[in-house]
């Protein structure tokens, strides 16, 4: 219950805290895999399996991943979501949140997947379970945790105040930030989230 109560309070976006930026799609019953070939993510881009394809660096659009390429942070705002109406086949909804510490902040949300920005650059992204989306190494929203766990490092941070908070090590070296909903073998992962995000805390 009182996971559930601050994944809850992650939607509000109440604050503003970086995500940690030190800084081939996964199979359908776990939404884990362990080491994609270069080979099998091209093939995944082509294929538009994900739609959106997630690192902890940017992103890039499956459908258009021959035209755009990947899109790091820190690119414009109107590139990004001209590639991402493209590359999910819809508008994304404009919301905006003036109190975070980071500064005032810009979303465009495609469902479950949420693009920020400040000062009119890309900065960070969020995929909550149901997103059009894939990290790069094929983990999806909505996955065993566990599966995870086998998978890749996982760290839960333990002094975070938001219950269920961890990060993982991805394929590409980078580190991937998330939290968890549940408890046990059962515990699935909620969220995932790269770069600045708007956090309660």
């Amino acid at each position: 219950m009182r996971a559930q109560a601050a994944i809850g309070l992650l939607a509000a976006l109440a604050g503003c805290q970086p995500g940690r930026d030190d800084t081939p799609p996964a199979p359908a019953e776990s939404g884990v895999t362990a080491s994609p070939s270069p080979a099998a993510t091209a093939s995944h881009r082509k294929s538009g399996a994900g739609k959106a394809v997630l690192d902890a660096e940017g992103i890039a659009f499956a459908a258009t991943a021959g035209k755009t390429g990947s899109i790091r942070f820190g690119t414009n705002r109107a590139i990004v979501d001209e590639a991402a109406a493209r590359g999910l086949g819809r508008e994304g909804a404009r919301t905006a949140l003036g109190e975070c510490g980071a500064g005032a902040m810009e979303f465009t949300a495609y469902g479950a997947l949420t693009l920020n920005y400040l000062d009119g650059k890309l900065v960070g992204w969020r995929a909550e379970e149901g997103a059009p989306a894939v990290t790069t190494d094929g983990i999806r929203p909505g996955a065993l945790l566990r599966d995870l766990m086998v998978a890749r490092s996982v760290r839960m941070i333990e002094d975070s105040t938001l219950e269920g908070e961890f990060d993982y090590l991805a394929a590409d070296g980078q580190t991937i930030g998330g939290f968890v909903l549940g408890l046990g073998r059962d515990a699935r992962i909620a969220s995932l989230h790269a770069g600045t995000n708007c956090f309660f805390r």
